[in-house]
């Protein structure tokens, strides 16, 4: 028996109505972001906030037609199915928009770095311009490199946390109707003291103990494992919320 859950035909099609309504939408917002980035290439501490604050209210936005009464059964409408629509979302807020933030950073890196220089070098008098190399803070490797990543590399690091966010945001743009930023980031809060109330008991039933004190050892044995543990959960953590936007989309539908 042929399924029909999931057609190319139709993810190209939802790919084509996407950007068909935001083509003059998405060539400014791209515009504006690479001239950001011309003035910003060299400041790393401030692009990573930038990237992920921007990436989760893109995706706290995606599917928020679905949340109005009009516009959303126009969406319901549309012939492909739930799975196909999810796809396209994943991929718009998540690989496509961090493609695209790696692209106008290159970009405005590229361009800033001439720009600078060239101004630089006009003798024009002015202290505000100086020779500069071109950099990749972005990239490469970084005794602090994030919350999740391979090791210490930056970039790793960078999209791990990136793909995290987008994945909750996604499901609070399906689940909330209102106020989906604010409500998302409190449900994600109280979902992280979920997770930190388990881990505190599974610890005390582990080492028996009643209190949050452990001895050095026993507290350090666990750190070395409780790290790769960690890190393992943290990548699974956004195909994990993609799949609960599934069914919570499904949900939505019916």
């Amino acid at each position: 028996m042929k399924t029909n859950i999931l057609n190319f035909h139709r993810l190209v099609l939802l790919f084509k109505r996407y950007f068909a309504e935001r083509s003059r939408p998405e060539v400014f917002y791209w515009s504006i972001m690479m001239i950001v980035f011309m003035f910003f290439r060299n400041n790393a501490a401030g692009m990573t906030p930038l990237i992920l604050i921007c990436g989760v209210i893109y995706a706290s936005r995606f599917f928020k037609e679905i949340n109005s009464s009009g516009n959303g059964v126009a969406y319901f409408m549309i012939p492909a199915t739930q799975l196909e629509k999810l796809i396209v979302g994943i991929t718009i807020t998540s690989f496509y928009y961090f493609s695209m933030m790696m692209i106008t950073y290159t970009l405005g890196n590229l361009l800033g770095t001439f720009l600078n220089n060239m101004l630089a070098n006009m003798n024009l008098n002015i202290n505000i311009f100086s020779n500069s190399p071109l950099q990749w803070v972005l990239f490469g490797f970084s005794d602090n490199a994030g919350i999740i990543g391979s090791g210490n590399n930056k970039f790793l690091s960078l999209l791990g946390t990136f793909l995290i966010g987008q994945s909750i945001y996604l499901l609070g743009s399906i689940y909330f109707k209102n106020n989906t930023f604010l409500l998302t980031f409190i449900a994600f809060i109280g979902f992280l003291f979920f997770i930190s109330f388990l881990l505190i008991v599974e610890i005390q039933m582990l080492y028996g103990v009643t209190s949050f004190q452990f001895h050095a050892a026993s507290f350090t044995d666990f750190g070395k494992i409780g790290g790769k543990i960690l890190e393992v959960i943290m990548w699974l953590l956004a195909p994990f919320f993609w799949i609960v936007s599934y069914f919570r989309l499904t949900e939505k539908q019916v």
